[in-house]
C-alpha cells in the first residue's frame, strides 16, 4: 500500500505536498505539518434496494413540545448529527440543557458532554431549569469518543472548539483539530445509530467558527438569533435534511431559562400614534408574523447630491425602491435627502418589508398619516408588481378576527394601487 506525504496549513487548513516556512495561502509562519495519507485503500461495497429499507429503525427522539417537534420533522432522528450555532452568550447552552431537560422527561437517554464549562457552572443554570441531567466533563476525543459508543440515545457536545486530539500538532479550537474532533465524532455516531448534537461558536463576522466543511458534515444547522432589545431568541435551520428549512422558533428568555413563544404574533411597536412617514411593516418567520416599525424622513437637501441613509435595511434596496416609486408613481426624491430607520434596532435582510419601506417614503414625500392599523407585507421588482405571498391558514384566521387590516397582493397588486391605499386612508 502507497503513502502519500501532505502538509496542512494548522491555521487556514491548506493543503499542500511541498513544505514551505511560510502558507502560502495566509501568509502565516512554520504552520504547515506533515501528513501521510494511504494513497490505495482496499473497498467493500454495500449496495441496497431503497424499497427494501426498513423505515421503522429510523426513531424519533420526541421533545413533547410541538413547536420544537414541528421544526426538528418530528424529532431527533436516530443516528442524526445536528449543529447548534450561535454567537457567544446567546444561550446555546441554556436551550440544550432544556432539550435535555424535555428529552430525558420523555424517557430518553441524553448524556450532555460539556467541553467548555465545569460541572459546577452547568450546575447553576440546571437548578435554575430544574434540570437531572447527567453531565460528562471532558474536552479529551478519545474518552469522548469511548462515551459515544455507551447505552445512552442522544449526546450533546458543548462545543466542538474546545476538544482536542493528540493526533494532531496544533492548538486547541485550530481548523484542524476541529475538522478531525468533529469527523471521528459524527463517524462515531453513524456507526453506533447515536443521535448527535454539536455546539459551535459564530465569529464575529457572523460566521460558523472553523471550517466550513463542518456545514456539510452534520445533517442539520441550527441558528440561534437574537434581537438585541426585545430579549427574543430566534432558532432557526439553514439546513435540515429531515425537515422543511421554513420552520423557526421563538424563545423568550427569562429568569428560568427560554420560554417558547407561542402567539404567532409578535409587535415590535413601541409608539402607537400616527404619524408621517411611518408604516407597519410584517415580516414572515415560519408561523409567525413580526411587526416591525419602519420610518421615513425626507427633507430637501441642500446639496446638490442628496443623501440616502439607512439603518437596518439595505441601503442598496432603499435606493432600488426610491428608483420604482420615481418611475411607476411618478413621484421624485432627487431633490430630497432620505433617511429610513428599523425602529427597535433590528437588521432587516428580509425583502417583505418592501412594501412597508415604499409606503413610509410615500407618506414622508406626500405628507400623509398612515392609519395605524395599516400593514404592509410584500417584496416589490423592478416593475412595480407585489410578489405573491402564501400565508398560512392559522395566520389569515387571526387576522380575519382582528382589527388588523393586511396589504399584500392579493388587494394591492402593484406600487399604484398601494399608493391608491394610502390615499383612502388618508
Amino acid at each position: 500500500m502507497k503513502e502519500k506525504t501532505y502538509y496542512v496549513c494548522s491555521n487556514c487548513g491548506f493543503k499542500t505536498t511541498k513544505w514551505s516556512g511560510k502558507c502560502p495561502n495566509c501568509g502565516e509562519w512554520n504552520t504547515l505539518k506533515q501528513e501521510i495519507q494511504n494513497k490505495h485503500k482496499s473497498h467493500s461495497l454495500n449496495i441496497v434496494k431503497l424499497d427494501e429499507i426498513d423505515l421503522k429503525e429510523t426513531i424519533n427522539y420526541k421533545t413533547n413540545y410541538k413547536q420544537i417537534d414541528d421544526f426538528l420533522g418530528g424529532g431527533f432522528v436516530s443516528g442524526g448529527v445536528y449543529l447548534v450555532a450561535g454567537s457567544p452568550g446567546i444561550g446555546k447552552s441554556t436551550l440544550l440543557l432544556q432539550l435535555s431537560k424535555y428529552l430525558l422527561e420523555n424517557n430518553h437517554n441524553v448524556l450532555y458532554i460539556s467541553a467548555e464549562e465545569s460541572a459546577n457552572q452547568l450546575s447553576l443554570k440546571a437548578n435554575r431549569l430544574n434540570s437531572k441531567i447527567q453531565v460528562l466533563e471532558s474536552n479529551d476525543l478519545d474518552e469522548i469518543v469511548f462515551a459515544l459508543k455507551q447505552d445512552y440515545n442522544i449526546f450533546i457536545i458543548d462545543s466542538i472548539h474546545t476538544i482536542y486530539s493528540s493526533e494532531v500538532d496544533s492548538y486547541v479550537g485550530s481548523i484542524n483539530q476541529v475538522r478531525l474532533c468533529a469527523q471521528k465524532l459524527i463517524e462515531t455516531a453513524k456507526e453506533y445509530n447515536k443521535t448527535l448534537i454539536i455546539v459551535s461558536h459564530i465569529t464575529k463576522e457572523g460566521i460558523i467558527a472553523g471550517p466550513k466543511a463542518l456545514e456539510h458534515l452534520v445533517d442539520a444547522v441550527f441558528y440561534l438569533e437574537s434581537d438585541e432589545k426585545f430579549n427574543h431568541r430566534l432558532l432557526r435551520a439553514t439546513k435540515n435534511r429531515f425537515a422543511s428549512t421554513e420552520q423557526v422558533v421563538i424563545f423568550q428568555m427569562t429568569q428560568n431559562g427560554l420560554k417558547i413563544v407561542e402567539d404567532e404574533f409578535l409587535t415590535y411597536i413601541e409608539d402607537a400614534t400616527e404619524s408621517e412617514g411611518k408604516a407597519i411593516g410584517a415580516i414572515l418567520e415560519g408561523s409567525y408574523l413580526m411587526f416591525v416599525e419602519i420610518q421615513a424622513l425626507c427633507v430637501r437637501s441642500p446639496f446638490g447630491m442628496p443623501r440616502r441613509t439607512s439603518v437596518g435595511f439595505d441601503l442598496n434596496r432603499l435606493n432600488m425602491l426610491l428608483a420604482v416609486i420615481e418611475k411607476r408613481l411618478g413621484i421624485s426624491s432627487l431633490e430630497y435627502d432620505v433617511y429610513l430607520n428599523v425602529i427597535g434596532g433590528f437588521k432587516i435582510n428580509n425583502t417583505l418589508v418592501d412594501m412597508a419601506v415604499a409606503a413610509s417614503i410615500i407618506s414622508s414625500l406626500k405628507k400623509i398619516i398612515i392609519q395605524k392599523n395599516y400593514v404592509f407585507l410584500g417584496e416589490i421588482d423592478l416593475l412595480g408588481n407585489i410578489r405573491k405571498i402564501k400565508l398560512p391558514d392559522v395566520l389569515r384566521k387571526k387576522l380575519n378576527s382582528s382589527n388588523i387590516k393586511l396589504f399584500l397582493q392579493e388587494n394591492t397588486p402593484n406600487v399604484e394601487s398601494l399608493l391608491k391605499a394610502i390615499l383612502q386612508g388618508h
